[in-house]
């Protein structure tokens, strides 16, 4: 696979292009996994299935991190052309690093199991989340020389496919009583569709090999940007694995539960940093076409995350109520919890992810510092005096300090922030006020349920169309025009 030298027009088409492409796809991959996991497993499956799944996730997400040194995302925001010997060195230091941390997954496994108090379904679970974690390494390489080239159709392709494999023998298996083998068969299966697919869509042309210079110049970038990936880690995965030993299986499930609820409308941000890093990137020399490239992504992104998120907050007790069960309730509150840090998260993501493009990676180095020692400290805390809860008023707090990202960035672009969540934030919270009014009043099924979501959605349009239709249809003509 050759990546040539994109001009900026061509990027913004693109860009255009991609968004589009992964949004509706992701649109429904997410709702997919979401149906599944959220709702009619969280139904069926007890909570201590789930939390054990969770932990499980967790280990793996842990050792992930240490998977490579930032090589995948050098080669994403290197200026010059990736050659072969990027490639190699890639590839042959990613799979070796890969395949001793999934062996010594599978060897931990049963100490892993004794710590969390796991049976030997959860003991198995880890060894073949290990493998599946091996066989997702190797995809990473035609993922990246995609993603370089701002190609993610053949990517989301990929993700759906699994996607589904993984949701329908999971469902099938959790009916047929299968318990946490479901997780571990699913799992595996979802693995090897996944690297047949890609290789089958994208091929590369890989081998083993090392080379000095190749190597010295990916880690002038990809050192600072793992590290800042570990701190990362160390703040969001391994706290929550910590606090599982505390509060138990049930008590993760809480947790977990309650903050992939709040996190959910972030996937449409995910999205867009997916997209926006390599085209941050190919744009860090032209200043005025990277300003205004991350005030349309802060101004898209916002019209479609706080939305969801608003709209959530409203209604999530009558969605506990009515689609899930009763069984979640205690999860609600920390689920207010996190809403602030997703709120957050729109713009501080936005903005960290435009500073590690361009190359600001020790700056947001010495940001994830600030955060993983902070979260390190009050978590614990906070859960030894309130319990699993704990971690949602530590994630609330630190929540605030999100907003240094906004002074850092304005040091290096002038990004006029106000300006582009005004109207999405304005929209968002008269339509959560009004749908909370008809939950409160009105909501006493299901059908009453979704007709409460219809309207506000309704109100939400309208609101938009009424006050940004002349911005949306801009920004959407320059970004599709150059």
């Amino acid at each position: 696979m050759t990546v040539q030298t994109l001009t900026l027009p061509e990027i913004k088409k693109r860009l255009v292009s991609s968004f589009l492409s992964l949004t509706l796809r992701q649109i429904l991959l997410r709702t997919i996994g979401f149906i599944s996991i959220n709702l009619v497993l969280a139904r069926i499956l007890p909570i201590e299935t789930l939390g054990i799944f969770n932990i499980a996730t967790g280990i793996i997400s842990f050792f992930a991190f240490f998977s490579d040194i930032g090589l995948a995302a050098s080669l994403i925001q290197k200026k010059e052309a990736v050659t072969s010997e990027d490639i190699k060195t890639t590839f042959s230091i990613q799979t070796l690093l890969v395949g001793l941390l999934s062996l010594t997954l599978i060897l931990l496994a049963p100490i892993l199991g004794d710590f969390y108090s796991l049976n030997a379904e959860g003991v198995w679970l880890i060894r073949v989340l290990g493998f599946s974690f091996f066989l997702s390494s190797l995809k990473v390489l035609p993922s990246v020389m995609l993603e370089r080239s701002l190609k993610f159709k053949p990517l989301v392709t990929v993700e759906l496919v699994e996607t589904i494999i993984f949701n329908i023998l999971l469902i099938f298996l959790a009916y047929q009583q299968f318990g946490i083998w479901s997780f571990s068969i699913a799992a595996f299966a979802r693995g090897v569709v996944g690297v047949f697919l890609i290789y089958l869509i994208a091929p590369v042309k890989l081998g083993f090999g090392i080379s000095k210079i190749a190597l010295k110049g990916l880690l002038s970038f990809g050192v600072p940007f793992q590290i800042n990936s570990v701190l990362a880690l160390i703040k969001d995965r391994l706290v929550p694995l910590v606090v599982a030993r505390m509060v138990g299986p049930v008590g993760i499930g809480y947790v977990t539960w309650s903050q992939s609820m709040a996190y959910l409308p972030l996937e449409i941000m995910n999205i867009m940093i997916r997209i926006t890093f390599p085209a941050f990137s190919r744009l860090q020399e032209d200043k005025q076409s990277l300003t205004k490239t991350i005030e349309k992504t802060l101004f898209v992104t916002s019209v479609g995350v706080y939305p969801c998120l608003f709209g959530l907050a409203a209604i999530l007790p009558s969605i506990v109520e009515h689609v899930v069960s009763s069984k979640w309730q205690p999860a609600v509150p920390s689920f207010y919890l996190f809403f602030f840090s997703a709120f957050w998260a729109v713009i501080s993501t936005t903005f960290t992810n435009a500073l590690n493009a361009i190359g600001k990676i020790k700056t947001t180095l010495k940001l994830m510092v600030f955060w993983t020692v902070t979260t390190w400290i009050l978590t614990p805390i906070l859960v030894h005096f309130y319990g699993f809860i704990g971690v949602g008023i530590s994630s609330f707090i630190i929540s605030f300090t999100s907003v240094i990202t906004i002074f850092l960035l304005k040091k290096v672009v002038q990004v006029r922030v106000w300006d582009c969540i005004k109207l999405s934030l304005t929209a968002s919270t008269i339509m959560a006020i009004s749908m909370f009014w008809i939950a409160s009043a009105l909501v006493r099924d299901k059908p009453t349920l979704f007709l409460s979501v219809f309207i506000g959605a309704l109100i939400y349009t309208s609101l938009i169309l009424l006050f940004g239709k002349e911005r949306l249809i801009k920004d959407l003509k320059t970004l599709r025009n150059g």
